[in-house]
């Protein structure tokens, strides 16, 4: 080969080098540089929605019937993009907008040209993000999405919940099934659990409420199980807070806030009767939907998971849900009053099939929840 060859080789091969070069972006105002991965399709530089979506917290979705376009619709820095497939046009702000090359699909990825990125975005947020000589400035995106979970294992300490006929005591059984959970939870969706206790010690209902609160958690999880004056009760209830209870729920409602009086001392009851103004103002917020969302989820996952009896999502006035301004729901995993239940939730075995239960609904909701929260 002659040197000519070798040189127009050089050339070719740092020619395609540019033409896959990723694009450097930098959140402000901090400076935190990322790159955008760049691939080169149709002769064009393209880059993958879901790349985006991982490095700046957007989020699409695809649509498509018989009677409309086949559209994906882009959720950035809280505006909307419709794009349709192969086309180079897009919608934004009700007006028409042409980003020179098709937005295409490869197996069931999406790719915007980088023109999108390049031209047409800072075109759209003037004043936040600016090209300046190949890298993109850009506002740290806030990342809506569950990242920290409080898991609140019901009762402890001095104060032992149900015990059952061989003596199990319900403090305990919560305590295992939490752990379990906190684990799968750090170990397969890599979020922060924080847990209201983690040995048998006694902590307030209040303290319960107020540790989820001061620490911004997303999701409140509060693990029980469930007792009755007839050993013949069983299956599993979820619940989420309600002013309004039914004669049934009544009844596990005086279970659980019974701890006040027998454990927090005198004029505790008032304290949290005083909170019913908190509970109206948060009837009033999108929490209560999605805790019956994450309530329904759960109920359903662990009916199926332990094949229990199903007694249905309820809701309830507990003082440990009151005044918890995030989605927070109460778990039944079962009637340590029966005996059959008790020896079913001391086991190990089983343990492990309530916490995997639980966690594949709190994944299923965090999946859900988190698209709600980013494009809202």
């Amino acid at each position: 080969m002659t040197k000519l060859k070798y040189i127009l080789l050089l050339l070719s091969i740092l020619g395609i080098c540019y033409l896959y070069a990723d694009i450097p972006l930098v959140l402000t105002p901090d400076g935190i540089q990322k790159t955008l991965p760049v691939v080169k399709l149709e002769e064009k530089d393209y880059v993958s929605l879901d790349e985006i979506n991982a490095r700046l917290c957007s989020i699409y979705k695809v649509e498509y019937s018989e009677y409309t376009d086949f559209r994906v619709m882009f959720f950035f820095y809280g505006e909307q993009f419709i794009f349709l497939l192969n086309s180079p046009f897009y919608t934004f702000k009700q007006s028409v907008f042409n980003m020179q090359y098709p937005l295409l699909q490869v197996g069931a990825n999406y790719y915007v040209p980088t023109t999108f990125i390049m031209d047409n975005l800072p075109l759209h947020f003037p004043g936040q993000i600016q090209n300046k000589k190949g890298t993109l400035y850009l506002p740290q995106p806030k990342d809506k999405s569950v990242k920290r979970i409080v898991i609140d294992p019901g009762h402890g300490g001095k104060d032992p919940g149900a015990v059952g006929p061989n003596g199990t005591r319900e403090s305990m059984i919560n305590l295992n099934v939490a752990l379990r959970l906190k684990h799968l939870l750090e170990q397969e969706l890599g979020l922060e659990v924080l847990m209201t206790r983690t040995d048998d010690r006694f902590v307030s209902l209040g303290d319960r409420t107020k540790f989820a609160n001061d620490n911004k958690a997303d999701l409140f999880i509060s693990i029980h199980t469930n007792a009755s004056r007839t050993n013949g009760a069983q299956g599993i209830e979820t619940y989420y807070l309600s002013t309004k209870s039914t004669t049934e729920s009544r009844a596990v409602e005086a279970l659980e806030n019974s701890v006040v009086e027998l454990y927090e001392g005198a004029g505790a009851k008032q304290k949290y009767e005083a909170l019913d103004f908190i509970l109206m103002d948060m009837l009033q917020t999108e929490h209560l939907e999605h805790s019956n969302d994450l309530a329904t989820l759960v109920q359903h996952n662990l009916v199926a998971g332990v094949q229990a009896k199903n007694r249905g999502v309820k809701q309830a006035n507990f003082y440990v849900l009151r005044g918890a301004f995030m989605p927070a729901i109460l778990i039944e995993m079962g009637f340590i009053s029966n005996p059959e239940e008790e020896a079913l939730l001391a086991n190990p075995q089983y343990q492990d099939r309530l916490a995997q239960a639980i966690f594949e609904s709190i994944k299923r909701f965090k999946y859900n929840y988190d698209r709600i929260r980013l494009t809202s």
